[in-house]
């Protein structure tokens, strides 16, 4: 599917903030939404990286949905269909054959992981508007 530079934006920083919160030792005090937000650019920006690594793929992967005024959605199949080949061109990319030797149960969990985190990209994304019923300002 196509998404706006912005969505995607926004999908991947939401992946990011579950990841570090996922990560992050639970003896640390705080609120984990605070302390990822007290990242410098610099700290956030691989979490940021790692995060688009995995759900980049998988949102391209899936299928066309034009909504407007409201996010879009898709079922379960879908969400782990999309999750399947993104994973997969993500490991063929970064070394050939490396879907094929892997069991399995560990593709099984990479997928599921993959479409999770993609159901959370796609959950925070904006509200999707009308393209043609955008209205330009006079003063532009």
């Amino acid at each position: 599917m196509r998404f706006t530079e912005h969505e995607m934006t926004v999908g991947v920083d939401a992946v990011a903030r579950r990841l570090f919160a996922a990560t992050r030792p639970p003896w640390r005090r705080g609120d984990a939404a605070a302390a990822y937000d007290a990242l410098g650019k610099a700290e956030a920006y691989p979490r940021k990286a790692a995060a688009g690594e995995i759900v980049l793929p998988v949102l391209t992967a899936l299928p066309e949905r034009p909504t407007v005024g409201a996010r879009p959605e898709f079922s379960a199949e879908e969400y782990e269909a999309a999750a399947e080949a993104g994973s997969r061109q993500l490991l063929e990319h970064r070394r050939p054959g490396a879907w094929d030797a892997m069991s399995p149960r560990k593709r099984r969990r990479l997928v599921a992981a993959a479409a999770e985190l993609t159901r959370v990209a796609v959950a925070a994304m904006p509200v999707r508007q009308d393209p043609d019923a955008l209205v330009v300002p006079d003063h532009l």
